[in-house]
């Protein structure tokens, strides 16, 4: 395989792996919408935009199912943080988790994307001997 050919085979594996981790998710913890929807599209744009790149299969599979406990772990700390806050101000602080909860899920998404990114880099230059 070139170096330029994107690995289909990984994407295929990897967007089949996504969708099994979500409605894993969805199906035995019976999450909030808000959880599954935010996990659904980690899974999608992870699999979409890392799995078609080099490296190991096993590396971008340990990385996506990190991804999903960081996830999991955000969104229910997130949750509690929510509760708390909407009991204490009230309708104020609703108004402002529908605004900002989507861009405060980013973070989390951004971030681990980054981080993965920077994963399978360092083991291709490895594997290239510059390091």
């Amino acid at each position: 395989m070139e170096n330029g050919e994107l690995k289909i085979d990984h994407l295929v594996f990897g967007l089949l792996m996504g969708t099994d981790f979500s409605f894993s998710l969805w199906y035995f913890l019976k999450l909030l919408d808000e959880t599954i929807l935010t996990l659904a599209l980690f899974n999608f744009l992870f699999a979409s935009l890392i799995f078609p790149l080099n490296g190991a299969l096993t590396k971008k599979i340990f990385i996506l199912a990190i991804g999903n406990i960081i996830g999991l772990v955000w969104n229910y700390l997130f949750y509690l943080f929510a509760y708390t806050a909407a009991s204490s101000l009230g309708n104020l602080f609703s108004i402002l988790y529908i605004i900002l909860s989507p861009f405060i899920n980013l973070i989390w998404i951004v971030s681990l994307w980054a981080i993965s990114l920077t994963m399978l880099a360092s083991s291709k230059r490895k594997v290239e001997g510059e390091i």
